[in-house]
């Protein structure tokens, strides 16, 4: 049996007034370090106005996490921060483990939870994103780029263009590819308008209960897990238990995910953009400082992905597991941030209040309809 990995954790915190919300990504962060399979022996904070150009941390920081590094037998170093290539190069040659950011441990969980051609597309694009500059930085420092003597250059320039310009096409392979499925997915969105369907996505946090309470609406029974990223890939179902509507499934929502790696999810993340409504499913069962966390991280991308709240319609899932006074509170407690909103109490797991729920998705359908009519 394979022995689990070992991790330290670290962040460099910039905002020396913030005493809660560092504490909160770093209880996220440690949750997908261990999602990713590692095991979690110890946490370095440091703050510092500005990070670090050559380690992120500081030089006596870097030196104690390398002293840790070697007392724990760590397997890697885990960082909250985003690194850039210089970061990463300089911390792994100076630790000696493997140095991971928050980028590259989504894409690890990412690996693990990919079963299908489209997510495994887009993780690659992902990756190669974020290691086509440090994969450079990496061939120049091995290969002395520009450094050598002259009878010598030539020689480790031609390996290093090699190296760099193998990079370039598989970026652009997978592009295309991604491109190609992009405009199939489009035709396939508008061809669904034509039948006259509304579409219906469900989104969230990861872990909120989003593909529960798709299986509940549809009756399917697609993978649940309490880990993040159990879905990927969108799912599309025509169901008529409620209404005719097609339901959509989708990727779960993370704090602070970078941008380059939303980018390499565009195609996936273009079934949130052009539904006509979204269920934002929220777990309330979450100590409340976390769940208003992760709400507002939902708002944050939907409001990226051009989803007006208007259509919006917010699922307080997993109700059964709290008592009628806690719901009543978190009840209140949601609405009042997310006001005009609709927020509907459920349990995609006890089947509680889902007629509800979706009477008020059809009451936001029709009432978009008639919107979209007024200024025809």
């Amino acid at each position: 049996m394979e022995s689990t990995r070992k991790a330290l954790i670290g962040m460099v915190k910039r905002n020396p007034h913030d005493h809660n919300l560092y504490l909160l990504k770093l209880t996220e962060f440690k949750s997908l370090v261990e999602a990713a399979g590692y095991e979690s022996c110890g946490v370095v904070v440091q703050v510092r106005l500005k990070e670090s150009v050559d380690y992120v941390f500081g030089r006596g920081k870097v030196e104690e996490i390398k002293n840790l590094v070697e007392e724990k037998k760590v397997d890697a170093f885990a960082v909250y921060n985003i690194l850039t290539s210089k970061q990463k190069y300089n911390l792994e040659n100076y630790l000696g483990v493997k140095v991971l950011d928050r980028y590259d441990v989504t894409l690890e969980i990412f690996d693990k939870a990919s079963t299908d051609e489209l997510s495994k597309l887009q993780i690659e694009l992902a990756r190669l994103i974020k290691s086509y500059p440090y994969e450079k930085l990496k061939a120049s420092f091995k290969y002395r780029v520009g450094r050598e003597h002259p009878w010598k250059r030539s020689s480790g320039e031609y390996i290093y263009h090699s190296i760099v310009n193998t990079l370039k096409r598989r970026m652009a392979r997978v592009y295309d590819e991604l491109e190609k499925r992009k405009k199939t997915r489009i035709e396939q969105i508008i061809k669904r308008r034509r039948i006259g369907s509304p579409i219906v996505c469900i989104a969230g946090y990861y872990s909120s209960g989003k593909t529960s309470l798709f299986n509940t609406l549809t009756g399917l029974n697609k993978p649940v897990s309490p880990k993040p990223f159990t879905t990927l890939s969108s799912k599309y179902y025509l169901s008529n238990r409620y209404g005719e509507v097609f339901l959509v499934d989708t990727i779960g929502f993370v704090h602070d995910l970078d941008p380059k790696m939303l980018e390499s999810f565009e195609l996936t993340l273009n079934d949130i953009r052009f539904s006509d409504v979204v269920i934002l499913v929220v777990d309330c069962s979450d100590p409340q400082s976390i769940m208003l966390f992760r709400l507002s991280t939902c708002l944050d991308v939907l409001k990226n992905l051009e989803v007006d709240s208007n259509r919006i319609v917010v699922a307080l899932n997993k109700i059964d597991l709290l008592n009628e006074e806690e719901v009543l509170n978190r009840l209140k407690t949601v609405s009042d941030y997310v006001n005009p909103t609709p927020v509907i109490p459920i349990s995609a797991e006890e089947k509680l209040n889902l007629e509800k729920l979706m009477s008020t998705v059809f009451s936001k359908l029709n009432q978009l309809k008639i919107q979209q009519y007024s200024f025809i």
